[in-house]
């Protein structure tokens, strides 16, 4: 896999990436005549698929080079490894699990292995994407994927990246079609101007969104994902919904996401002074809980809250006073609501 067979794989990689969210756990692995993990760090686990993660990825796929010969087969074993795995200890979403074979010709005889960590139960499933104009090991790449509740697409040109990566989203999103579940999704954290005027300023937002299917009886059982209903919203507005009446003198609200990163506080700052322009620091959109409410050293209170459980929590802090000239020791109540 050489010249444009390698940006396409490259980018159909990355344009992967960009689908997964926080919610979702990824790794990459690079096959030749070995497995080697893109990030030795991140060996025989998944990590979680934050915005640090993924341009982390992205960074190590574009130093990825030809050599030796691809040794699927062993790379595939790896990857069911690392599912089971987590399946087994209940780590990672707990949701679906896939396998993204990104390749330009399997030659080799899958069945074994599929019977061996895949078969009946089919509990991964396993998309594969050929790469380049060659056609010759379609068969034999489709047969992987049909053969493992997945799909299978071609990609002769970086134009068909962005439109075939996006298939398996469709595979994905039938059950959920079929059972009725309509997940609603909060993101995290980004900046942008809510109004185009002279005196638009950067704000902090989140959007929710869901999807819509198809709900007519000829199609139900397909699984039709017509697309994504959404809105923006400023976070200041949804601070504006704490009964202020119950917060005290001293108190304040704030909102974490499910994976404890801070959404709105008042000790958030994610704006710095670049000449006369505001412009948002690096990494703003992933403080976690710990980095602000300190006070909360076994993290008793963001586990808590992660978890979803309603309920309040006191702790011992030292707190300033006076501007700073006096520190006194209190007590500190933290009152959790979904």
């Amino acid at each position: 896999m050489k010249g444009l067979k390698m940006t396409i794989a490259k980018h159909t990689i990355n344009t992967i990436l960009d689908t997964l969210g926080e919610n979702d756990f990824v790794n990459v692995i690079a096959y030749t005549d070995y497995v080697r993990y893109v990030e030795p760090c991140f060996r025989g686990t998944l990590v979680q698929a934050d915005l640090d993660n993924r341009e982390h990825f992205k960074l190590l796929v574009e130093e990825l080079h030809v050599k030796g010969e691809a040794k699927i087969k062993n790379a595939m074993k790896e990857a069911f490894k690392i599912l089971n795995e987590a399946r087994a200890n209940g780590q990672g979403s707990m949701c679906n699990q896939a396998i993204m074979l990104i390749t330009d010709g399997a030659m080799e005889d899958f069945e074994s292995v599929f019977e061996e960590f895949n078969w009946p139960e089919r509990r991964v499933r396993v998309f594969t994407y050929l790469i380049g104009r060659e056609m010759t090991f379609a068969q034999n790449t489709k047969w992987i994927a049909c053969n493992n509740k997945g799909y299978y697409t071609h990609i002769s040109t970086l134009a068909d990246v962005q439109e075939n990566v996006m298939e398996y989203l469709h595979v994905l999103s039938r059950p959920m079609v079929i059972n009725h579940d309509h997940d609603i999704i909060w993101t995290e954290a980004y900046m942008d101007t809510l109004f185009a005027t002279k005196a638009q300023s950067l704000l902090l937002m989140t959007s929710v969104a869901m999807p819509v299917f198809s709900k007519k009886k000829e199609t139900l059982s397909h699984g039709i994902l017509l697309g994504v209903v959404g809105s923006d919203i400023p976070l200041m507005e949804v601070m504006k919904l704490a009964p202020r009446y119950m917060l005290g003198a001293h108190g304040y609200a704030f909102l974490i996401t499910n994976n404890g990163y801070i959404l709105a506080h008042p000790d958030l700052r994610p704006l710095y002074k670049d000449g006369k322009k505001l412009k948002p620091k690096p990494n703003y959109n992933s403080v976690d809980l710990s980095e602000v409410e300190w006070e909360d050293t076994e993290e008793t209170l963001r586990t808590a809250m992660v978890k979803g459980e309603t309920g309040s929590i006191s702790l011992s802090i030292r707190a300033s006073v006076d501007k700073g000239v006096m520190v006194c020791v209190t007590n500190r109540k933290w009152s959790e609501t979904k």
